[in-house]
């Protein structure tokens, strides 16, 4: 093992593992175990560097680790810091969470407040592309090469591929965006797999996610946004009908995370091993509790962060109506890295009002609206405070904590 694995992993105990390295364990599905040299050459990206670039043994992650913090600060760490010239192959299933693209808005890709009472926290990865919803039913992979080599289609290929030839999953193919789909029928097709990209000096990755058992009435309920009338600045997701491995699963063997795992760690060998020259893959269990990493764990705690989950939103408008007590309201707004930079409000008064008590309102709500400039869109924290000696009136207090109630719940 590298000086590098025995600092931040251990070599895999885990029953797939076991299987996979020693074949100790009759398997439930065969799998084809090498290819000519020529066909390896062409299962690997095709770019004006592949024929100049000499490839390190390729390495496969496998964390047992289901914290989507931990994880994705690890697969960011594991793309700076491995050789330049080594495949990687990252593995990991993460517990229920919502799961953002680095440039969207997390308003219009979901309702934040009805995930954090329904316990899913929400989650912004450092890689562009769409919202998913993860479970113990999705298993996820990252594939990361040298930069020169890398190529969108490639590691959504190598999926696929694994998926048909190792799954029986015949229908199992790519789509014009890049994603692992399911063929249903001529024209049809659902989505098990979205794509998601990463480039830096060196390095590059194509990672996803893969539906295998997950819970889409669950992944529907997350992925619902209360905001329809935002307008953003951010990356949109790109909706498309979904369903898991195990509907078009020809066996009566369910897949479960272990063989989907197999399979495609078996395909990146066939893919990138070379046992005649000594680059034999190598295969890693990653624990949190392992590791030590300063980096690893700053990472954690930046993912973690309001400045990233929210704070790093493009700027976005967002129109809202309601009635309340005092009359019905509307309301318009601007947002900068989720801090309100301008807000209105327009009263529409009850019935058999004063021209006088409406104008007064009207006014207090004008205020109210000046004092919650630069505070946080939804949460508004700090937002009940003092508007002035005018507005000291208890009258007024209630009436402010109202409004800011239910913006709270709207946005």
């Amino acid at each position: 093992m590298s000086a590098l694995s025995q600092a931040i992993c251990r070599p895999c105990s885990s029953r797939f593992a076991a299987s996979f390295l020693h074949q100790s364990q009759p398997l439930t599905r065969s799998f084809s175990t090498s290819l000519s040299r020529k066909e390896q050459k062409a299962a690997q990206p095709q770019t004006p560097a592949t024929d100049s670039i000499e490839l390190g043994a390729p390495v496969t992650y496998i964390s047992e680790s289901h914290d989507p913090w931990f994880n994705l600060s690890y697969e960011d760490w594991l793309m700076r810091n491995t050789p330049h010239n080594q495949p990687v192959l990252f593995l990991y299933r993460n517990f229920p969470c919502v799961v953002i693209g680095r440039n969207q808005n997390p308003w219009k890709e979901s309702t934040p407040h009805k995930l954090r009472e329904a316990g899913i926290p929400l989650v912004r990865r450092r890689s562009g592309g769409g919202t998913v919803f993860h479970d113990m039913g999705n298993t996820n992979f990252s594939i990361i090469l040298p930069r020169l080599l890398f190529t969108r289609s490639h590691g959504a290929e190598l999926v696929s591929r694994a998926i048909r030839e190792q799954l029986a999953i015949k229908e199992c193919t790519v789509n014009e965006r890049n994603d692992v789909i399911i063929r249903d029928g001529q024209k049809e097709y659902k989505m098990i797999s979205g794509s998601a990209y990463k480039i830096i000096q060196h390095r590059a990755y194509h990672h996803g996610t893969m539906l295998i058992s997950s819970s889409l009435t669950e992944l529907g309920k997350s992925l619902k946004s209360n905001s329809p009338n935002m307008q953003t600045k951010s990356i949109l997701s790109h909706r498309s009908p979904v369903t898991t491995l195990n509907h078009y699963n020809p066996s009566s063997t369910p897949i479960h995370h272990d063989d989907f795992v197999h399979a495609v760690t078996s395909e990146f060998s066939k893919v990138y091993s070379d046992p005649t020259h000594s680059k034999k893959m190598e295969t890693n269990e990653v624990n949190s509790d392992w590791i030590k990493e300063p980096k690893v764990w700053k990472g954690v705690e930046e993912l973690k962060s309001w400045e990233w989950q929210y704070g790093q939103t493009p700027e976005f408008s967002n129109e809202l109506e309601g009635k309340l007590s005092f009359g019905d309201l509307s309301t318009s707004l601007t947002a900068r890295h989720a801090l309100i930079t301008s807000i209105t409000f327009h009263l529409t008064p009850s019935l058999h009002e004063s021209t006088e008590e409406t104008s007064q309102k009207q006014a207090f709500l004008d205020s109210l609206a000046l004092s919650l400039v630069g505070h946080r869109y939804e949460s508004l924290d700090g937002a009940e405070g003092a508007l002035g000696h005018e507005w000291e009136d208890e009258k007024w207090r209630e009436m402010g904590n109202e409004v800011i109630g239910w913006l709270r719940r709207v946005m």
